[in-house]
C-alpha cells in the first residue's frame, strides 16, 4: 500500500519483465537444475542491467522486474541478455514505457502490469515491446521491428500496439500466431463517432457513483482527443430507456457508428469490470474484456478505458489523458460529487457537492478536475468572486502539466468575465483557451471556444466578427458530423441576427435549429429554440406570437423537470408583460421565476428578477416597495460584480430618489456607463430622464426607429405604441417641436 500522505513521485520509465519458460515444470522434475537456471539467468542479466543504467527492482521466483529511465537502455539490455542465453535458458522478455509511481526502491502503476502481460505473450528467445516504448526511443531508426498489431491484453482491460524486436540473435514471433486477440482498428476516412453509455452499476445502489462518474469523465477525455465525435452524456440521457435499447437502435438515435458499454461491480477492495466496443456498421464486437482492478487502482480505470477506446478508434490525442493522484479517497469523493452535481435538483444538492469537493482538496490538492468542478458550482449560482478565487489559485501553480485542464480553467474564467459583461477580459481568456485546444488538436473544445468568442463579439456589438466565429464553429461541427453542436451554432447565428434587428434571418435560423433538434429528438433543445423564437417575436412587437412560443417552451421544460430553463421562460414572460404594461401578470410570472432561482441559488438570475419587480413598482409609483427590491437587486449585482445590471438598477433607483428629492451621486452613474456595451433603448431613455442629457434620448429614439423599420407595418405600429416606446416618441417630439 502506498503512503498517500507523502507527495506522489512519478517518473517516466521503461519497465522490463523477464521469466524462464517452463520453469515451474522444471522445478517439479529437478529442483537443483531449476535453481541452477535461476542462478545462470541472474549472473547473465544483472551485470547487463547495471551496464545499461537500469535497476533490479525485484525477483519473483524465475521472474525479474527491472527499471530503466531510457527506453533505449531497456531494449539494449534485453537484446544483449537474449543474445547470451542458450537453449537451456528459454527466456522471454516484455517492455512497456510510461509514468510509474516511485516509492522508495519500488515502482507501481499500470506500466508494470502491462510489461508483465507483454512478457507473457512473448515466445522463448523473443522481446516484445509496446508502441509507447518505441515512441520514446532516441535511436528508433536503428531498431528493426515486426508488428504484431493492436492486442487486447485479455483479463487486464488494456489495448496495446505490440512489436517484436527483430535481430539475428533473437527469435521473432510469427504475426499469424497473434490474430486471436488482435483488434481491427477504425481505418477508413469516416470521422469515428461513438456513444459511451454510462456503465451499469452491478454492485450496491450507493456505489452507482463509481460507474456514472467514471463514464462521465471517459466521455470528456474522448471528446477532446482530436478528430472524433463523442455523443454527450446529456444527449444519451435524453433518450428514453436508453439502458435497455439495442446497440444499433441507440447508435441510430445518436447518429454514431460505435457504442461502448460496460459494467462495474465493487466487491470489497476489488472492482469487477467489463467493456464492449461494438461497430454497428460492420455489426461486430471490436473489443471486449472482463477483468479486475484493485481499489487502489481506481483512478486509473478511466485512463485505461479512454486509452483503449481511442486506440481502437485510431484516434491519437496529442496529450495522453492521465490522472495526477494516487489518493483514492480524494478521487472517490470527486466521483461522488460529480454524480450528485449532474443529477442535482436544488441548492442542497449543490452544497453537498461542495462539501465533498472541499474534503477531496484537503486530501489531495493535485487533482485539478476537483477545483474545476468546484469553480463551476459557484459560477452556476452566480458566486463569481468565489469561483474566480478557485480558478486563479489553480493558475498560480508552477507544476501544471495537463494542458487540457489548464484550457478548461481558462475557459471557466472567460465565462465569469462574460457573465459580468467584462468582455475584453473574457476575450483574453477564451483566446488563451482556444490556443491550447488548437495546439492539442481538440476539435470539439475548439468549436466550443469559437462559439464562446462569437457570443462575446456579439455582446460587444461587433456582429461581423461574431458571425465569423459562429461560422468557424459550425464548420468544425460539420467536419465532425456533430448535429447537436450544429444545432447550437445555427441557433447562435439566429440569435446574432436577432441582435442586429434582422428578424427574418433570426426566425429562419431558429427554425433550422428546431428542425435539427427535432430530428435528434432533443426536447430540451427544441424548448430552448422556442424560447428564442419567443424573443424574436417579442422584439418584432408580436407579443401574442411571443407568448405562444414562450408557453410552448415552458411546457416542454416542465415535462423535462428542467427548473433552470423554466425559470428563464417565466422571467421572459414577466418581462414581456412589463413591455405590454400588464404589470399584475408580470409580477405573477416574475415571482414564480424568482422562487425557482432562489431554490437553485442562482444569484445572477435572482438579481435580474428583483430588478424587474422593482421596476414594476417604480412604474406604478409605489416607490417604497420599488426601493426595497432595487436595493436587494443592487446588493446582489455588487457582490457578483455584474456592472451592467448595477448601472440599470442604479439608474431606476436614482430616478426614484430624484422624484423623492433624495440625494444621489450622479458621477457614479457616469462611472458605470464606461463599463456598459450596447445600452438598449429602455435604459437610454431612463438615463435621459435622470441626467437630462439629450444624446441618450436621441440614441433611444434611433434605436426604436431602427427596430420598427425591420418590422411589418402592423407590427411596427403595435411596437411603437407600447408604454416605453410611446414615452420615447412623445418626449422626442416634444423637445423637437
Amino acid at each position: 500500500m502506498l503512503n498517500f500522505l507523502m507527495p506522489i513521485k512519478r517518473k517516466l520509465a521503461a519497465i522490463m519483465f523477464t521469466d524462464i519458460v517452463g520453469y515451474t515444470e522444471q522445478m517439479s522434475k529437478d529442483e537443483d537444475k531449476a535453481f541452477a537456471l535461476i542462478k545462470k539467468k541472474r549472473d547473465l542479466l544483472l551485470p547487463l542491467v547495471e551496464k545499461h543504467e537500469g535497476k533490479l527492482i525485484k525477483e519473483m521466483g524465475d521472474g525479474t522486474l527491472t527499471r530503466y529511465y531510457k527506453a533505449d537502455n531497456a531494449i539494449e539490455c534485453a537484446s544483449a541478455f537474449q543474445s547470451k542465453t542458450d537453449t537451456d535458458l528459454n527466456v522471454r522478455a516484455g517492455i512497456h514505457t510510461g509514468e510509474v509511481i516511485v516509492d522508495k526502491e519500488d515502482v507501481f502503476g499500470d506500466v508494470v502490469n502491462v510489461a508483465s502481460r507483454l512478457e507473457s505473450l512473448a515466445v522463448p528467445g523473443s522481446i516484445l515491446v509496446s508502441k509507447e516504448t518505441i515512441d520514446k526511443l532516441e535511436l528508433s531508426d536503428k531498431v528493426d521491428l515486426v508488428s504484431l498489431g493492436m492486442q487486447s491484453l485479455k483479463g487486464v482491460g488494456r489495448l496495446i500496439e505490440v512489436y517484436a524486436i527483430k535481430d539475428d540473435s533473437l527469435v521473432v514471433p510469427n504475426p499469424k500466431d497473434y490474430t486471436e486477440n488482435k483488434i481491427e482498428v477504425h481505418s477508413n476516412d469516416e470521422v469515428p463517432s461513438i456513444a459511451i453509455i454510462p456503465f451499469k452499476n452491478k454492485g450496491a445502489d450507493e456505489d452507482v457513483f463509481y460507474a456514472y462518474g467514471i463514464s462521465s469523465d471517459l466521455i470528456s477525455d474522448c471528446s477532446g482527443a482530436g478528430l472524433i465525435r463523442v455523443a454527450s452524456l446529456s444527449n444519451i440521457e435524453k433518450i428514453e430507456s436508453y439502458e435497455s435499447l439495442q446497440a444499433e437502435d441507440l447508435a441510430s438515435k445518436l447518429e454514431v457508428r460505435y457504442t461502448a458499454e460496460g459494467t462495474l461491480w465493487k466487491m470489497g477492495e476489488m472492482f469487477q469490470l467489463s467493456v464492449e466496443l461494438y461497430d454497428t456498421k460492420d455489426k461486430k464486437v471490436v473489443w471486449s474484456d472482463r477483468w479486475q482492478e484493485k481499489w487502489d487502482n481506481l483512478p486509473m480505470i478511466k485512463v485505461s478505458l479512454s486509452d483503449g477506446l481511442l486506440k481502437a478508434l485510431n484516434t491519437k490525442p496529442k496529450e495522453v489523458p492521465k490522472l495526477e493522484t494516487t489518493n483514492i479517497e480524494a478521487y472517490e469523493l470527486y466521483l461522488k460529487a460529480k454524480h450528485i452535481y449532474q443529477k442535482r435538483k436544488n441548492i442542497d444538492d449543490t452544497q453537498k457537492v461542495r462539501e465533498y469537493l472541499y474534503k477531496a482538496i484537503d486530501l489531495d490538492d493535485n487533482l485539478i478536475c476537483i477545483k474545476a468542478l468546484l469553480g463551476t458550482t459557484f459560477t452556476e449560482t452566480g458566486d463569481y468572486n468565489q469561483a474566480m478565487k478557485i480558478y486563479k489559485s489553480v493558475l498560480k501553480r508552477n507544476d501544471l502539466k495537463n494542458q487540457s485542464e489548464i484550457s478548461n480553467i481558462l475557459n471557466g474564467i472567460g465565462i465569469i468575465h462574460f457573465r459580468k459583461a467584462h468582455y475584453e477580459k473574457s476575450l483574453k481568456y477564451f483566446l488563451k483557451s482556444l490556443k491550447i485546444n488548437e495546439l492539442l488538436g481538440d476539435k470539439y473544445n475548439t468549436g466550443k471556444n469559437y462559439n464562446a468568442l462569437g457570443s462575446v463579439f456579439k455582446s460587444k456589438g461587433d456582429y461581423k466578427t461574431a458571425l465569423k466565429y459562429y461560422k468557424k464553429s459550425f464548420s468544425i461541427d460539420k467536419e465532425l458530423g456533430d448535429k447537436q453542436s450544429m444545432g447550437i451554432s445555427v441557433g447562435n447565428i439566429g440569435a446574432l441576427y436577432f441582435s442586429i434587428g434582422d428578424y427574418k434571418n433570426a426566425l429562419d435560423f431558429q427554425k433550422k435549429a428546431i428542425q435539427i433538434k427535432e430530428d435528434l429528438v432533443d426536447k430540451k433543445g427544441v424548448g430552448s429554440c422556442f424560447l428564442r423564437l419567443g424573443n424574436v417575436y417579442m422584439m418584432q412587437g408580436d407579443y401574442d406570437k411571443s407568448l405562444e412560443f414562450y408557453h410552448k417552451s415552458l411546457s416542454i421544460q416542465k415535462d423535462l423537470s428542467d427548473n433552470y430553463f423554466s425559470s428563464i421562460n417565466l422571467s421572459n414572460i414577466g418581462s414581456l408583460y412589463i413591455s405590454k404594461g400588464e404589470y399584475f401578470l408580470a409580477l405573477d410570472y416574475l415571482n414564480k421565476s424568482f422562487e425557482i432561482k432562489k431554490g437553485l441559488d442562482d444569484k445572477r438570475g435572482m438579481g435580474i428578477i428583483l430588478y424587474n419587480i422593482g421596476y414594476i413598482y417604480y412604474v406604478k409609483c409605489k416607490y417604497k416597495k420599488s426601493i426595497n427590491y432595487l436595493k436587494r437587486s443592487l446588493d446582489i449585482h455588487k457582490k457578483i460584480g455584474f456592472k451592467q445590471y448595477e448601472l440599470i438598477t442604479m439608474t431606476i433607483l436614482y430616478l426614484i430618489y430624484m422624484h423623492l428629492s433624495k440625494e444621489y451621486d450622479v458621477n457614479e452613474i457616469y462611472r458605470f456607463i464606461k463599463y456598459a456595451d450596447n445600452i438598449e433603448y429602455e435604459l437610454n431613455f431612463h438615463l435621459y430622464e435622470l441626467l437630462e442629457n439629450k444624446s441618450f434620448l436621441e440614441t433611444a429614439f434611433n434605436q426604436i426607429q431602427e427596430k420598427a423599420s425591420a418590422m411589418e407595418k402592423e407590427l411596427a405600429e403595435k411596437f411603437l405604441n407600447y408604454p416605453i416606446q410611446k414615452q420615447i416618441l412623445e418626449e422626442w417630439n416634444k423637445i423637437n417641436n
